[in-house]
């Protein structure tokens, strides 16, 4: 039964495939590649032949509904594989990709967004990302700048306020903030709360220079129009800037720009 696809060139090919390959003709095994059987651990001998049913464990493993589906060998190594079926007039054909790394991702992203979802995920003022989220996603960025080199760079605005300020007023003059930060940034820049003073910036693929550059818009009319006169206004904001350097952790960034002069004042 193993020699009927002997000799041709595609057998040839796909006996140094590294995904696997399983040939049925009348519900019995006709062929398995050498990836295949390596990784459920047996011989051509033990398959020649076989009849697949639902009785069988190999066959409920293999063809079962779940997919991808889990094969862990004799030294309890896990390999993830995903199915593809390719029926002929004669042959039930499948192939079976190795997919583990995709299956460890997916997971991983799961367990992410359930730990994201147990967090508070807003300002509850601002409707901003809150402090939890916004340190969560800096550390995703962090990561990445760590694995890909790319620049990052982190903006912190913190504004004054009068402490008899009424809690009505300075809702709305926060608000009126935020709404001013969302339209003058990009659509990749992720904006948080620090505290109920203070917004984070995650400028993503980008330096100290261009980061610096985004300083003028805190000095033109949309930004000044915030401390014109009247009691719904901050009294003075302060900027630091800090930029992404190997070795650097999400509480380095934080503390490298606590530490920055603050590029803009406005008392």
């Amino acid at each position: 039964m193993f020699d009927s696809l002997s000799g041709s060139w595609g057998q040839q090919a796909l006996e140094v495939v590294d995904f696997g390959v399983l040939v049925l003709s009348d519900q019995r095994t006709q062929w398995v590649n050498p990836y295949l059987l390596a990784l459920l651990g047996l011989k051509e001998s033990d398959l020649a032949g076989s009849i697949i049913s639902k009785e069988d464990r190999l066959s409920t493993l293999l063809l079962g509904t779940d997919n991808p589906f889990l094969i862990v060998n004799q030294l309890g190594h896990d390999t993830w594989l995903k199915r593809e079926h390719v029926k002929t007039p004669e042959h039930d054909i499948y192939f079976f990709h190795e997919c583990t790394d995709l299956v460890i991702i997916g997971n991983e992203c799961r367990r992410l967004q359930k730990d994201l979802s147990d967090l508070n995920p807003k300002d509850p003022v601002t409707g901003m990302m809150s402090n939890d989220i916004i340190i969560e996603m800096l550390d995703g960025h962090i990561s990445r700048s760590r694995r890909y080199d790319n620049p990052l760079s982190l903006l912190r605005i913190s504004y004054a306020f009068s402490e008899q300020m009424d809690s009505l007023l300075f809702s709305q003059c926060i608000k009126r903030i935020a709404f001013f930060l969302k339209d003058q940034l990009r659509w990749a820049d992720q904006i948080g709360m620090l505290d109920r003073y203070t917004f984070l910036v995650i400028l993503p693929e980008t330096d100290y220079q261009s980061a610096a550059a985004l300083l003028k818009k805190f000095n033109e009319e949309p930004h000044l129009s915030l401390f014109s006169k009247g009691d719904g206004r901050p009294l003075s904001f302060s900027v630091g800037l800090t930029e992404w350097s190997k070795g650097d952790t999400t509480k380095k960034m934080l503390q490298n720009i606590r530490q920055d002069v603050d590029l803009t004042m406005m008392t």
